[in-house]
Parts: C-alpha cells; structure tokens; sequence
C-alpha cells in the first residue's frame, strides 16, 4: 500500500472539495451537528455543496500560510489534512496547527491515516498543535491521536483540556518536531 500526502494545487483542489462534505457528515456524529435545512453540514445558510466548497478557497489563496494537503492510498484520494500558521492558529506560540484532519472510512484501520499524519509532521519542522472534542463521543479519535502522537515523538507530547474560539472545549495536544 503507497500512502502519499502533497499539497493539493489550486487545479486539482476539486478532490479535496469532493472529499471535504464527507468529512464534515463524520463528525457531525461527534459533535452532535444537524445539516441546516438544505441538507448542508455548515453553520451559515448555504444551500449548495458548491457553496460549501467556495469556503474553501481561502486554503489557495494564502500559500505561504495555509496548506491544503490531500492523502492519497495508491494513487486513489483518500483524505485531507489542512495546516494553517499564523494568523490562522488559535493558540500562542505555536508554529503549524493541523486545522483538519480526515481518512475516508474505506481506508481506517489500516495503518493509513497514523502514516499520513507522520508525512504531514514531516513537512514543517516545528511547534505543533492539534485539537479534538474532548467527550466519549470522540475516544476513538482521541485514543487514535494518543497512538500516533506517542508512536511519532517518542512520547514527547502534551495533552491539555483547553479552549478553541469557536468550537468551545477541545482536547488539545501539542509537541516539535525540530
């Protein structure tokens, strides 16, 4: 099994489109979200996915600042992973913030998204952060984020209960990589 991450340019950003209405139906389980009344996972009244997706071009449009990485499993779009810096990152004194993170149910428990959080890692050297929802509705996420944190830093990481702007109380884990 090849598993690949790269930046996913402007030209081919309709596969991370595709991929992105997937990942928020995930975990609306988790956090506990209803589509709006046009069936469209999203806070704001947009009625269409092509609505949805044009939310997304702030990830082209800033590339010293925001990366928009596609995970692929033999040549085959299986996820996303957005990293933002600063100022697109909630917490002080970090330097990357994995903003999302997602593997199409086809391809979990495989050993592919712990791999490609590791390739993604190892696109900036420095200060990260990620966060999670903190409930039981969740654990698996977390315990797959302990997993791989502990596994790619040889333990060297923290966990934290602490607070997003917007989504309220997350689950925070933080380590370098330099």
């Amino acid at each position: 099994m090849n598993i690949e991450v790269h930046l996913c340019p402007k030209e081919q950003s309709y596969i991370l489109r595709n991929i992105y209405p997937l990942y928020l139906h995930d975990i609306a389980e988790i956090w506990g979200l209803r589509p709006n009344r046009y069936g469209v996972f999203e806070k704001d009244d947009v009625s269409t996915l092509e609505e949805q997706s044009q939310k997304l071009d702030v990830w082209w449009d800033q590339p010293s600042v925001l990366f928009p990485y596609l995970i692929s499993v033999d040549g085959i779009a299986a996820g996303l992973a957005l990293v933002a810096t600063t100022p697109y990152i909630p917490s002080p004194h970090v330097q990357y913030y994995l903003n999302d993170f997602f593997v199409l149910r086809t391809f979990r428990r495989q050993g592919v998204a712990q791999r490609a959080a590791e390739l993604v890692f190892e696109q900036f050297q420095g200060t990260w952060e990620l966060q999670t929802n903190p409930t039981e509705r969740n654990m698996s996420t977390q315990i797959f984020w302990r997993k791989t944190l502990n596994t790619y830093t040889g333990g060297r990481y923290t966990e934290q209960n602490g607070v997003h702007p917007e989504k309220g109380n997350m689950l925070v884990f933080r380590f370098a990589n330099k």
